[in-house]
């Protein structure tokens, strides 16, 4: 933008001020000198840097995405290689949906730590790199683990998460009135949302995941028989008719390729048993890995992979999983059952 122009008047007076001041004898013009600030010290930059990441982070709690960049610029400006300052960025263009900047941030963050599970996975979601049929374990664990203590704040204070409640709802109406309580399997139970809405249905209630902090939270609750922290796929394996009720809320938005663990499930139940998940959803295809790092499924292809594992769906609908940057984000909810 060109410099905006001085008013005529004010010219004029400027003008008139500088003769009168050179009329006036005895008297030679001084140039002012800019005293550059002095260079901070160690100590002192340090807690600038501190001070500055603090305001970032209430910045970005309260959805105040300008004023976190601004502080994480002076962060950079400081110390170009601060490490939480360089994934903030990236965090910061990949909320206001920009791409281009979001990588080169997510690319410097690995070339600080190579391999990082985190910055891989948001390369790939933003077209950086090929695309894994999953989110790694890896990412999975840390993803959760860095986000437990404050995950239900998050979720269900901050962003209305409701996925649990519907689901739970929907199993409830294929299971059927009289349906008497049974062995429930939650898996990627997280800090046990689930497993609350859940549990009035459990004779036993049992919960995998990845994410040790996570499992920490849902011990809390006190309302799991046993937590497991394992791969859920690989667990569900073992468990050879033994759950008439497996429920997965929010957790295959990690998953692409969700064949193996619906065989998995399968086994897992007992005749008559059912499974209930909750995915993000799209038309057409199978699945694929959104710009938002999760994956989205086509319910059509859900129910023939299910049919493939020995699967009937008894549910399918519509609603509204949670809200995210001001939007409400949409979900498929579906239960199947094994042929009895």
């Amino acid at each position: 933008m060109p410099p905006k122009k001085k008013s005529p008047a004010k010219s004029r007076a400027t003008a008139t001020r500088k003769k009168k001041a050179a009329k006036k004898p005895g008297k030679k013009a001084t140039k002012k000198t800019v005293r550059k600030p002095a260079p901070l010290t160690a100590k002192a930059k340090a807690a600038k840097i501190k001070a500055l990441l603090t305001r970032a982070e209430k910045a970005r709690e309260r959805e105040d995405h300008e004023a976190s960049r601004k502080a994480l610029e002076q962060v950079l400006e400081l110390s170009p290689k601060n490490d939480q300052a360089v994934w903030w960025m990236g965090d910061y263009w990949h909320t206001v949906d920009k791409a281009k900047p979001a990588l080169k941030y997510y690319r410097a963050y690995l070339k600080m730590f190579p391999g990082d599970p985190e910055a891989v996975h948001m390369i790939a979601s933003l077209g950086g790199r090929r695309a894994p049929k999953r989110a790694s374990d890896d990412y999975v664990a840390m993803h959760f683990d860095s986000y437990a203590e404050d995950f239900d704040k998050s979720l269900v204070g901050e962003l209305k998460y409701q996925a649990p409640k519907l689901l739970a709802r929907a199993i409830a109406k294929v299971r059927g009135k009289k349906a008497e309580p049974g062995d429930v399997l939650d898996l990627g139970c997280g800090t046990g949302l689930v497993g609350v809405e859940i549990k009035p249905m459990a004779r036993k209630l049992v919960g995998v995941d990845l994410a040790r902090k996570m499992l920490r939270e849902a011990r809390k609750r006190g309302i799991y028989d046993k937590l497991v922290a394992e791969e859920i796929t690989k667990f569900a394996r073992s468990q050879r008719g033994k759950f008439d009720i497996i429920v997965s809320a929010d957790v295959l938005i990690y998953f692409g390729d969700i064949t193996a663990l619906f065989r998995a499930a399968a086994k897992a139940l007992r005749p008559g048993g059912v499974f209930g998940i909750t995915v993000e959803s799209h038309r057409g295809g199978t699945y694929k890995l959104t710009s938002s790092g999760r994956y989205s499924h086509n319910p059509k292809w859900l129910a023939e992979v299910a049919e493939d594992a020995g699967l009937t769906q008894r549910h399918g609908s519509k609603g509204r999983l949670r809200f995210e940057v001001g939007k409400a984000v949409s979900g498929y909810f579906a239960v199947y059952e094994r042929s009895k």
